[in-house]
C-alpha cells in the first residue's frame, strides 16, 4: 500500500531517489543530486511542507514538489515536479499525489493552483484535466544562435532604458505575476532586468534575464524570462523590439538565446516580435490552472 508523507518528513537522500525514480525515461534527463536538489528548491520557491513523496514501506516511488507565491492580492499555488517511478506508473500513484497536494493547498488557502506540462504528455495532462486543471495558454521555448541582421527599421522611436533588478520590476505595476512560474522575478534573483520609459518618464515596457558564460568568461548564452509593456501603450511591438535590442545587445554577438515559456496568447506582442526577430520555436508547454477559492 502506498503511504503519503510531506517531503520535509523525509531526507534529503530519499526525496533525490523519489525525483530520479519518478523522472526517469521523461523527455529531458531530469537526474539530480542533493547539492542540485536543494538550489531547485531553494531557487524555485518550493517548500517541504507542501510537497509530498510516495512510499512504498520505506521506498520513495513518486512525488510532487510544490510551491506557492502572491501575486496581485492572490495567493497562488505552483506543481514543481509530478514524477512516478516506472514499476509504479499507471497504478493511480500520480492521482494520490495530486489530489493529496490540491488538498494541501485548500488547507494553505491557496487561491489557484498551477502547473505546467510538455504538450505532448497527454497522459499527464489528461489527469490534470480529470482534477479540474483547465490549460490556458501555450508556453513555447524559443531559440535564436549566432550574429544576425538587425531587422528593426531605422526609423523606430528610441526608448530611455534603464538597468534594473528583477525585484525592482517586480513592483511595476503592470509586472505579469500571472506567468508561468518559473519565468517570475523570484525565480531569477540573480539575473539582469531592464525598464524602458518613455517621453513622460513613465514605465513602458520591462524585461528580465540571465546572462551565463564560460569557464574563460566569455559570454555565450543569454535567457530571456520576462518581456511585458504597459497594457495601455499602443506601440507595445515597438516597446519590446527597443527592449530586446538591449536584452540582446543588438544581436551582433555571436551567443545562443533562448526565450523560456513564453505564453503565445498572454503574451501575444512579446511572442511575435521573437518570431519576427527569428526566434523558432525549440519545445512547448500547457499552462494550466484550477481555480481554488471562487
Amino acid at each position: 500500500m502506498v503511504e503519503i508523507r510531506r517531503l520535509s518528513e523525509c531526507t534529503i537522500e530519499q526525496g533525490v531517489e523519489a525525483w530520479n525514480k519518478g523522472f526517469e525515461g521523461y523527455h529531458f534527463d531530469m537526474t539530480t543530486t542533493p547539492e542540485a536538489f536543494k538550489k531547485r528548491i531553494d531557487q524555485e520557491g518550493l517548500s517541504g511542507d507542501l510537497s509530498v513523496v510516495a512510499f512504498d514501506g520505506e521506498e520513495p516511488v513518486g512525488l510532487v514538489l510544490n510551491g506557492t507565491r502572491e501575486s496581485a492580492g492572490r495567493k497562488i499555488g505552483w506543481n514543481g515536479g509530478t514524477g512516478v517511478a516506472m514499476s509504479w506508473r499507471k497504478k493511480g500513484v500520480g492521482k494520490l499525489l495530486m489530489e493529496k497536494t490540491l488538498q494541501i493547498l485548500n488547507e494553505q488557502d491557496v487561491e489557484v493552483a498551477t502547473l505546467e506540462a510538455i504538450s505532448g504528455n497527454e497522459k499527464a495532462i489528461e489527469l490534470y484535466k480529470k482534477l479540474g486543471y483547465e490549460i490556458v495558454d501555450e508556453l513555447h521555448f524559443m531559440k535564436l544562435d549566432g550574429a544576425v541582421e538587425r531587422k528593426v527599421p531605422s526609423d523606430t522611436r528610441e526608448y530611455n532604458i534603464r538597468k534594473a533588478d528583477p525585484e525592482e520590476i517586480g513592483r511595476l505595476p503592470f509586472y505579469r505575476g500571472d506567468f508561468p512560474w518559473q519565468t517570475q522575478w523570484q525565480s531569477v534573483r540573480d539575473g539582469e532586468g531592464m525598464i524602458a520609459f518613455n517621453d513622460e518618464g513613465r514605465a513602458a515596457g520591462y524585461a528580465f534575464f540571465r546572462k551565463l558564460t564560460d569557464e574563460q568568461g566569455n559570454h555565450t548564452r543569454t535567457i530571456l524570462y520576462q518581456c511585458e509593456t504597459a497594457p495601455d501603450k499602443k506601440e507595445r511591438e515597438e516597446i519590446t523590439n527597443a527592449l530586446l535590442n538591449s536584452v540582446f545587445e543588438n544581436f551582433a554577438d555571436p551567443i545562443s538565446r533562448t526565450a523560456v515559456n513564453v505564453p503565445v496568447t498572454a503574451n501575444a506582442a512579446t511572442y511575435k516580435v521573437l518570431r519576427d526577430r527569428g526566434f523558432e520555436k525549440n519545445f512547448s508547454q500547457v499552462f494550466m490552472k484550477k481555480e481554488l477559492q471562487e
